[in-house]
């Protein structure tokens, strides 16, 4: 019997490959625990147990050898009752302006948003997944904006549900965080309150967030699944995942909690997920972390020492966008921007904000950010707030009127755009950063600094510049339109894609209809897409496959006018390059076709006629050869015709008669 004097703690349980997942859940059974949810899109099972022991358990129970690796997703028992210590400040709370407020925005006209709204507001098609504590729908700037059909709570087990409403914040009082978030990425533009960066988007609200505050690896694992498998174009992930800053790989026990969140982000990748993420609040340089005094923030902090292996999840993770912080300086009066060397003082480094070169992907202001905030009242209201969590969602906004421009684009390009027009901002010259050189520059490429990344995000570009609108070239190889292809030649039809712009995201496929042995074939090459979205129509090739003919013989010269005894019969000799089966004639039979006699032409008597009751065909193997015995009719004499001997591979072939 399974040991059961443990804390109840919950576990990611990897399974060695997708399809093994099934036995991964079963092994869990079998070591005593208890599966609360799997995901057998990614490999991953989500267990609880008391059984101290675990870990080995599960491994060296049946079906033990599907898993890859097991480790428990917190350090204190379900539930935790550890209070969240949040490190965004709430600074001001305000109640609902009359008119949009565009001089508490700042932030919108600093990465030009405000400019980019006159040109494009985003695609109601695109929806960005907030990964956070709720949002409260019934806000005035967000009731136009959040799908609930997209929502979701994967808060409790790390299983969805779907319950009306589960999805929205626990407490409107406590749980702003969320609803913060929402209004910078997509407010709506409707005359009151605030405007986001995209307000012609969608949201959906994912909770990730427990009502203590935590956002353990279950909850992240379940937000992104469902966002990968509902149609959502972007997330924004203003957290970390809880209970350890970092994460690390060289930590047995830590590492399969890496594993598990890596598979969920990866998976969302594939889906065509662009997934956006706060650096951190720590003020740390994160690619050259050494110490971590916070964590596990669900039971009693201890001092260790982290390496490079150790991520701060999901930000550090490869198909992330890692956001860091800056201030936002006051905009000029009637500006729409976006900022530019020379028009104001440059934005600065969040003194919170996290960094690192080779983390930080681009910057976006997330100093004292006013937006939308749940109300108890019924009352739509505004806070201001201060964090990293505040930079992300501007980003998330410009991720998404990115993918409104650029429908289907891959996330590589989107976020290969949001580097490529990102504002550069400069490393600082003077103060404690510059004194203590924590800003380091990229030598490869000098714009690029740990401290802002790539630069300051940029709304206008993202619906301003001209990118990629070619879609990619295809071609179809191996054929070429109307070629004849005699039976038993190697055909082998492809298909090429490429694309010098973008480059290609998914090559042409190729679909061959026609024959099944001979005749016209038609190779289409279809689906390609570059990694900007655009994509190519169908192009296709038409062959045809031919029986290896061998024309009329003795008695018949196709040459001359070959002249026969009406009512007699004709074997019509001829060769298919073998054993072709009795159904070759289009339509059944031959046919004759009557034409004008030519008595000037050269004339060959047809001696070698047969008696038959009526027309046959037959195929000799000896000489390779079919005949056909062709039953003339009496009716015909004193005329002249053609023989029409027409085959199901689309050839026709002829001879001439003339009937005495």
């Amino acid at each position: 019997m399974a040991d059961t004097s443990g804390p109840n703690l919950s576990y990611v349980v990897n399974a060695v490959s997708k399809e093994r997942t099934a036995e991964a859940a079963a092994a869990v059974t079998a070591a005593g625990g208890t599966v609360t949810v799997s995901y057998a899109q990614i490999g991953v099972v989500i267990a609880r147990s008391t059984n101290p022991s675990f870990v080995q358990a599960v491994k060296g129970a049946a079906h033990g050898d599907a898993i890859l690796s097991v480790g428990a997703t917190r350090t204190a028992a379900l539930p935790a009752m550890a209070e969240d210590s949040e490190s965004a400040e709430v600074v001001d709370d305000y109640t609902p302006d009359a008119m949009e407020n565009a001089t508490r925005q700042s932030d919108m006209i600093l990465i030009g948003a405000r400019a980019a709204h006159e040109v494009n507001l985003g695609s109601p098609t695109v929806t960005v997944g907030v990964l956070d504590d709720g949002i409260d729908a019934n806000h005035q700037d967000l009731a136009p904006v959040v799908d609930q059909s997209k929502s979701v709570n994967c808060v409790g087990t790390g299983a969805p549900d779907t319950t009306p409403g589960a999805w929205r914040p626990t407490s409107l009082t406590a749980d702003y965080h969320g609803t913060h978030v929402a209004g910078t990425i997509a407010s709506a533009k409707n005359g009151v309150g605030i405007v986001g960066v995209a307000p012609g988007v969608k949201l959906a609200s994912i909770k990730v967030v427990n009502p203590d505050g935590f956002i353990y690896p279950e909850y992240a694992i379940c937000g992104f699944v469902w966002a990968a498998e509902h149609d959502i174009q972007v997330t924004n992930n203003s957290y970390y995942i809880d209970p350890w800053l970092y994460w690390c790989e060289s930590q047995p026990d830590q590492a399969p909690v890496v594993e598990a969140v890596r598979r969920a982000v990866n998976y969302t990748t594939e889906k065509g997920i662009l997934n956006v993420a706060a650096a951190g609040n720590e003020n740390q340089d994160v690619a050259n972390k050494t110490t971590d005094t916070t964590s596990p923030d669900d039971g009693t902090p201890v001092r260790r020492t982290v390496d490079a292996s150790c991520l701060d999840l999901p930000a550090e993770l490869p198909n992330v966008v890692s956001v860091s912080s800056t201030t936002q300086p006051t905009a000029p009066a009637n500006a729409v921007g976006p900022w530019s060397p020379g028009l104001t003082a440059q934005p600065t480094r969040s003194s919170f904000s996290s960094f690192g070169l080779g983390f930080v992907d681009v910057a976006a202001p997330g100093s004292s950010i006013y937006s939308t905030s749940p109300s108890a009242t019924g009352v739509s209201s505004y806070r201001t707030l201060s964090g990293t969590s505040m930079a992300s969602p501007h980003v998330a906004g410009v991720a998404a009127l990115l993918a409104s421009k650029h429908p289907g684009a891959t996330p590589d390009y989107l976020r290969e755009l949001l580097h490529k027009q990102a504002i550069p901002l400069a490393c600082p010259t003077s103060g404690t950063d510059f004194t203590q050189g924590r800003c380091k520059v990229d030598p490869a490429n000098p714009s690029v600094n740990g401290f802002f990344g790539y630069g300051l995000v940029n709304a206008y570009k993202a619906v301003t510049e001209a990118e990629d609108v070619t879609p990619p070239t295809v071609t179809v190889t191996g054929v070429t339109q109307g070629q004849q292809i005699t039976l038993g030649t190697t055909v082998t039809p492809g298909c090429s894609t490429t694309d010098a712009d973008s480059g290609v995201a998914k090559a042409a496929t190729l679909s061959v209809t026609g024959g099944p042995k001979v005749g016209y074939f038609t190779a289409t090459c279809s689906g390609a897409r570059d990694r900007a979205g655009n994509k190519t129509a169908p192009v296709s090739v038409t062959y045809q496959v031919v029986f290896g003919w061998r024309d009329f013989g003795s008695p018949i010269n196709v040459d001359k006018l070959n002249v026969v005894k009406a009512g007699s019969a004709v074997p019509v000799k001829f060769g298919l390059s073998g054993d072709q089966g009795l159904n070759i004639f289009a339509g059944g039979v031959p046919t004759v076709q009557t034409i004008t006699c030519d008595t000037s032409a050269p004339q060959d008597t047809v001696d070698a006629t047969v008696t038959a009751g009526q027309s046959s065909l037959t195929y000799d193997a000896k000489s390779d050869q079919y005949s056909y015995v062709w039953k003339t009719e009496k009716t015909q004499a004193k005329t002249c015709g053609r023989l029409v001997v027409k085959l199901i591979d689309g050839t026709t072939h002829t001879a001439n008669f003339m009937f005495n």
